[in-house]
């Protein structure tokens, strides 16, 4: 087993391992040569994975206002605002236009985990709680060699040359701007939000599985300084919007992952998946990943949504456990058997919706009848006749 004081320093991500259970086992069995290998696979396989999950969710929609989706409450696609949360085709509009306003753009910044530098830019575009548009930048675009007017600095060294997250969101959201409006001049009024994340930290949350686990994992993030003494956010978001999301956070974790949960799912369980393009270069490349998914979903089993709601973290500051003093707390460990639902990890790593909810308890009788939907958007498949 590799231990934390192995890590090299310059990894900026590590004092936030506490915070990423599942990439913390992934260096505990494979050590740090084949964490860093797993990153590059991520980073080549980031256009793919984005352009399959934008250009479904714009897909989604448009069949969804066309009336050419039966049951769209069984039918899940992605979240603009929050692109590693899933929601239910039935809440898309009204979801998104709560969240973001009638017309706005949303970039997601991803940082280098050593550099520190921009590794991508994403940005996507809602018209009337409905995805229209999405482009996304790599790290060798010219763009990044764009320079803030005031402080001379280039966009892709912001985030090095500000002290903090607020700052560097606030900074690149000025020059984004800009660019935002020579690119689509007829969205200049729109709203605007610029959110910064590390690379690794974007990939925790995606490959996460259960909803309740992802947004207790960005609550996690959003609360690193504030709540775990870390020195600084794993995310921040700089916007022209008043925040809803925002002031979410500050009810504390049952009650924020509670209010996206019913806005995005009703409340529901859903394994959100990983697409077929990435899941096979990430199989071929790094297979031991998808075998560690795969141990933490049939052998371990995924916590129902009560347990993550109430999971806590340890004291991560415990130095004398340097390596327990990580683990995530649960009330109890009587988690969800997909087999016992007669799922298969291949058919759960595709998509499946419960009828599993908050309100669900440990120990209830779960059989194939919990298991309403398979798959995400224009591929989902009904379990049920009604």
């Amino acid at each position: 087993m590799f231990l934390y004081g192995d890590i090299p320093n310059e990894w900026k991500i590590k004092p936030y391992l506490p915070l990423m259970p599942i990439f913390w086992q992934f260096y505990q069995e494979l050590g740090w040569k084949r964490t860093t290998e797993y990153f590059k696979v991520c980073q080549d396989s980031a256009y793919d994975f984005f352009e399959d999950r934008l250009n479904e969710s714009i897909k989604t929609s448009e069949q969804v206002l066309r009336g050419k989706i039966d049951r769209p409450d069984q039918v899940l696609s992605y979240v603009i605002v929050i692109p590693p949360v899933t929601i239910r085709s039935d809440l898309i509009q009204g979801t998104t236009k709560l969240l973001g306003g009638d017309s706005f753009d949303v970039t997601w910044v991803a940082l280098d985990d050593v550099t520190q530098e921009i590794f991508i830019l994403l940005n996507a575009h809602c018209e009337d709680g409905v995805p229209v548009d999405w482009w996304m930048v790599r790290s060798d675009d010219e763009l990044l060699d764009r320079r803030h007017l005031k402080l001379g600095y280039k966009i892709k060294n912001l985030p090095i040359r500000m002290k903090n997250f607020d700052k560097a969101a606030s900074r690149i959201f000025d020059v984004l701007s800009d660019v935002r409006n020579e690119r689509t001049p007829w969205w200049a009024q729109s709203y605007y939000t610029v959110s910064i994340v590390w690379v690794s930290y974007a990939v925790e949350l995606f490959i996460q599985g259960s909803n309740y686990e992802t947004l207790t994992k960005i609550y996690d993030g959003w609360a690193a300084r504030m709540m775990y003494g870390l020195p600084e956010y794993l995310f921040s978001m700089h916007s022209n919007l008043p925040s809803v999301v925002g002031n979410m956070f500050y009810g504390g974790k049952e009650s924020i992952v509670s209010k996206i949960g019913q806005l995005t799912t009703g409340g529901h369980l859903y394994y959100q998946p990983i697409e077929e393009r990435t899941l096979k270069m990430h199989t071929a490349r790094t297979p031991e990943i998808v075998d560690l998914i795969s141990r933490r979903v049939m052998e371990n089993g995924v916590p129902f949504p009560i347990q993550s709601l109430q999971s806590t973290m340890p004291n991560i500051k415990k130095k004398s456990e340097p390596d327990t003093r990580f683990k995530v707390k649960y009330p109890s460990n009587d988690f969800i058997n997909m087999e016992d639902m007669g799922l298969t990890f291949d058919e759960v790593i595709q998509g499946v919706y419960f009828d599993i909810t908050i309100k669900t308890q440990p120990g209830e009788k779960l059989d194939e009848s919990r298991v309403l939907s398979k798959g995400i958007g224009s591929k989902t498949k009904f379990t049920t006749l009604t």
